[in-house]
């Protein structure tokens, strides 16, 4: 007889295994603000040590894998030096200053949209003809934005356009459930931004009610009427905004947030209150209780406002998450639903969320109050080196991204080895902004300073597409 799943073994099979994530919302990271490096978390309020947990740690278990479980070894591509499984292909769909649909070099943008530099965050659409669109944030300190590029149903690029300008450091964000993008700007002063995959700069709105701070990722819970925001910065707080019952728009077809008037408030874990943060992974291995408290001065910037508090004595909002990164929200089966330990309700929603600083995932029950983590370094090998974009595809691989020289996208497999999908060998850059096309047949992927010109090995940056064989599309 199967002995049952205990609570952190059922977490980490969602983790591993993508969890069969129907209603996710892709999230991708980026490189840290200038202005935050060194914005380690501060001495703080020495937190006593932590409370009892109110469960133990799960042991060890066997998950199922993913489809590209089974890619084989790497080899040369021979696409701007990416090394990729043999069966698979790539392809530069879009280099900075040169014409998308043409394929023309174009620095002035006589012919049309030229591609914007320093792609980040991205997503995938669904277009009404059968075809679909991958929006690419820009982090580009001074002009930012968003482009995007519109792919008919048998994957030719037919448009390329802007969706977003006038903006700063556009690094990551989220898909809504209602089909828009949240482009977040990665500034100590920055915003969030919705945006219409399908639509020009003039129909985005700036959502103040966001906050101001290095915004990173954020994803939506309508049944609580939350937004989930990560900020990247050592320092870094989970925040949330919940918005009020008149913010809820139910008109349409989809439920949507107005996101105009709500709370902004930060995550405390218990015991790690106001600033305090856990140096040992083994602390987070367990259930530990959280509470939600307003921010101080929701319109000012949040690290002004840090600032002001700790040097003036005052308690800081919110236990320190180290260089928030991607996340997503996975709505856990009916079947599997149950209350956790210290919990009052069946658990219906989990919140994944990613923490570079200490290569950590982190699992938030949203309606009982209770988090843990279900990744660390100590989960697989090799390390991972700065964890970044986390993204689970439509078979159900889960891929993460490092934030470091290496330049891998690696894919998580249960209690083995991590198996590199791809790997830019170039050096001097990042990848950004993984997205998976919504048949699962393509994945989209930027390296931020990769070679736009026909020399060299860095640049302005590049956007690829890997076609991924049908045998690895699967669920398995």
């Amino acid at each position: 007889m199967h002995r049952p799943l205990d609570r952190r073994q059922l977490l980490r099979t969602l983790f591993m295994t993508g969890g069969g994530l129907a209603t996710s919302s892709w999230l991708s990271a980026c490189g840290d603000d200038p202005a935050s490096l060194g914005d380690e978390p501060g001495p703080g309020p020495a937190p006593e040590p932590g409370p009892d947990p109110v469960s133990p740690e799960g042991r060890e278990f066997n998950l199922p894998a993913g489809p590209l479980a089974d890619i084989g070894e790497l080899q040369e591509s021979g696409v701007d030096g990416i090394l990729i499984p043999a069966g698979f292909s790539v392809r530069a769909v879009a280099r900075h200053l040169t014409n998308p649909v043409s394929g023309a070099f174009d620095p002035l943008g006589l012919t049309g949209y030229n591609w914007h530099d320093a792609p980040d965050g991205g997503a995938c659409y669904p277009a009404p003809d059968g075809g679909w669109v991958y929006v690419s944030n820009s982090e580009n300190s001074s002009r930012g934005g968003v482009g995007a590029l519109r792919f008919s149903a048998d994957g030719e690029i037919v448009d390329a356009y802007r969706i977003l300008d006038g903006t700063r450091r556009n690094c990551a964000g989220g898909a809504s459930p209602w089909g828009t993008w949240l482009s977040c700007e990665e500034t100590g002063d920055g915003f969030v931004y919705e945006c219409d995959p399908l639509g020009t700069p003039d129909d985005a709105r700036v959502l103040p009610q966001l906050g101001m701070f290095n915004h990173e990722a954020a994803a939506v819970d309508i049944a609580t009427r939350t937004v989930f925001l990560t900020e990247d910065s050592g320092s870094g707080r989970l925040y949330r905004f919940v918005a009020d019952e008149n913010d809820l728009d139910s008109s349409g077809d989809v439920p949507r947030l107005r996101m105009q008037s709500g709370r902004l408030q930060a995550l405390n874990i218990a015991g790690y209150e106001n600033g305090g943060y856990a140096e040992d992974d083994a602390v987070w291995r367990t259930l530990h209780r959280v509470s939600w408290v307003d921010v101080v001065g929701a319109d000012r910037p949040q690290s002004e406002v840090r600032s002001e508090l700790g040097n003036n004595g005052d308690a800081v909002p919110g236990t320190v998450f180290r260089g928030g990164e991607g996340m997503w929200l996975h709505e856990m089966p009916v079947a599997l639903r149950s209350v956790p330990p210290g919990g009052s309700a069946p658990t219906r929603m989990v919140l994944f969320f990613a923490s570079k600083g200490d290569n950590r995932i982190y699992a938030y029950d949203i309606d009982n109050d209770l988090i843990e983590i279900v990744f660390d370094n100590d989960s697989i090998e090799p390390d991972f080196d700065d964890v970044d974009n986390v993204v689970v595809g439509p078979a159900g691989d889960v891929l993460v991204a490092e934030d470091g020289d290496a330049m891998r996208l690696a894919v998580v497999i249960p209690n083995a080895p991590a198996r590199v999908l791809l790997q830019i060998t170039l050096g001097g850059s990042e990848i950004t902004g993984p997205a998976f096309s919504p048949d699962g047949s393509r994945l989209y992927f930027s390296s931020q300073r990769g070679p736009n010109l026909a020399f060299g090995r860095t640049g302005s940056g590049v956007t690829y597409e890997l076609t991924i064989p049908e045998q690895y599309r699967a669920p398995v």
